[in-house]
């Protein structure tokens, strides 16, 4: 039965404590619903981006933005392929959650393989595990880097597992973590095994209430320093599953994959912040009444919703959101509630 070995360092609490603080400041973090959704976007093209990027697909940031929102085409067959795979199943995140109850296992494994194969295998290799053995081998030296296990006890692998992640008390990022590395180690398919181990460690996060909004590119930490996240998953072992590997202790990773997701989280926020002193955070109305209110003394809703001839309930959230940005202060009470510029 699969049972990981890993101490909780000083390192980890003190990342996952720092974590939780960032977690609350963005889920507090007021940003108008259109531009959310627009952030939303970007975040899911940046993950299909960084995570094929990893595995060597050759389209660039803006190229995988043209192929999913434009419908371009830039001579790249395969890549194209994968990345529109790869961002359909994002945004087929919250359906796999109901539809699987947020468990793990193999038949969702299995789907989630077999969509991000879409149009570029034949059926009968995509959407099944390994039958045959398989290996990493570095590229340009062609050095066997990683033998995984043989293909007959994958089944059993995935299935110990996924009983492992459904069980477990550890904290949800750790639960994550371990998936992904794990995962990755039994390599259980011949092609799309680090593409799989992301998303689904994505999924594991989600089912656990840690989705951050949806915007924040956590694969980026991966691609931006791809030998550093391959000698983080294989470390010190052999590079023969049975000889070490299978017996991993995880502590090293679980500092590593931590700290990115706090490095993500922290990049994000600041992003935020930047949307913020550039008014990018505020919608058309709000930027056109900060125009207004440096002729007038102050403003209260109705005059608000008059002005834009919209409800007084979308005028108040804009002037609340306007408020929680510190752009506008506020007095008077009730109906005399009146909304003023701040210097």
């Amino acid at each position: 039965m699969f049972s990981p070995q890993y101490t909780i360092s000083d390192q980890m609490v003190t990342t996952l404590a720092e974590i939780e603080k960032l977690t609350l400041q963005l889920m507090q973090t007021s940003i108008p619903s259109e531009i959310f959704e627009h952030i939303q976007q970007q975040c899911l093209v940046a993950l299909t981006h960084f995570s094929t990027q990893i595995e060597g697909n050759q389209l660039s940031l803006e190229q995988v933005s043209g192929v999913i929102e434009k419908r371009k085409t830039f001579g790249f067959v395969r890549d194209e392929k994968e990345a529109k795979n790869y961002f359909t199943l994002l945004e087929r995140m919250t359906p796999l959650i109901k539809k699987h109850q947020r468990k793990l296992d193999a038949k969702l494994i299995l789907e989630c393989h077999s969509q991000l194969l879409s149009r570029i295998v034949t059926e009968s290799s995509r959407g099944k595990f390994r039958t045959v053995q398989n290996a990493i081998y570095e590229t340009g030296s062609k050095k066997n880097v990683c033998l995984p296990p043989e293909a007959k006890d994958v089944m059993l692998l995935i299935d110990e597992l996924c009983y492992w992640v459904n069980v477990t008390k550890a904290h949800p990022i750790i639960c994550a973590a371990i998936f992904h590395n794990q995962f990755v180690t039994v390599h259980p398919f011949i092609d799309g095994n680090g593409r799989s181990a992301r998303f689904l460690s994505l999924y594991l996060l989600e089912t656990r209430n840690y989705d951050w909004k949806k915007i924040v590119p956590i694969d980026r930490y991966y691609a931006d320093n791809r030998p550093l996240y391959y000698d983080q998953l294989q470390q010190h072992y052999s590079h023969n599953y049975y000889f070490g590997r299978h017996n991993t202790d995880f502590t090293k990773w679980l500092e590593y994959y931590v700290e990115g997701i706090k490095q993500m989280l922290l990049g994000t926020l600041n992003q935020i912040a930047l949307f913020r002193t550039q008014n990018i955070l505020l919608n058309n109305r709000q930027n056109k009444m900060l125009k207004y209110l440096q002729e007038v003394s102050a403003i209260s809703v109705s005059e608000y919703a008059r002005r834009f001839g919209i409800s007084t309930r979308m005028a108040s959230r804009d002037l609340a959101q306007l408020l929680e940005l510190n752009r506008v202060g506020v007095m008077g009470k009730a109906r005399a509630t009146k909304y003023f510029l701040k210097p």
